[in-house]
């Protein structure tokens, strides 16, 4: 399962409030990416929107609990790419052309995970580390 949704599912379109849209515009302000490394020189642009963590805080982080226990009806287990964006997460304005400009901001941390369990029981994730995998992101494995 990618972290990331699309900017035209009905994820997005029917959850605008739980993503960084222009009010009026309906388009992202800042996109998902990853820096630039030794694979890369200008990183990698995505252009997903990104997540609005502090209103998926709000209500309890529900929509990911549907997200992932739907997923776990399907399988046993699901695999989260880019799983090291629940640390920290490269964010870059949608106006940019390749991801060297971009920041890293703070993802939802442990307290998605604990809501997760809270909702769901236990929930078994397989976490992709590629990337920067910094301490923070071994200790949310």
């Amino acid at each position: 399962m990618p972290i990331y949704v699309g900017g035209q599912s009905a994820d997005v379109w029917a959850n605008r409030h739980l993503f960084e849209l222009n009010e009026q515009t309906c388009a992202p302000e800042d996109v998902s990416g990853v820096p630039p490394d030794a694979f890369s020189a200008t990183g990698q642009l995505w252009g997903s929107p990104l997540y609005r963590w502090p209103a998926h805080e709000a209500e309890g982080y529900k929509w990911w609990a549907n997200r992932l226990g739907r997923a776990l009806q399907l399988n046993d287990e699901t695999r989260i790419d880019h799983f090291r964006a629940f640390a920290g997460y490269w964010s870059v304005a949608a106006t940019e052309e390749t991801a060297m400009n971009g920041h890293w901001r703070e993802g939802p941390g442990l307290g998605l995970f604990e809501a997760l369990s809270a909702q769901l029981g236990e929930v078994p994730i397989l976490a992709e580390d590629l990337g920067v995998i910094t301490t923070d992101v071994v200790q949310l494995r």
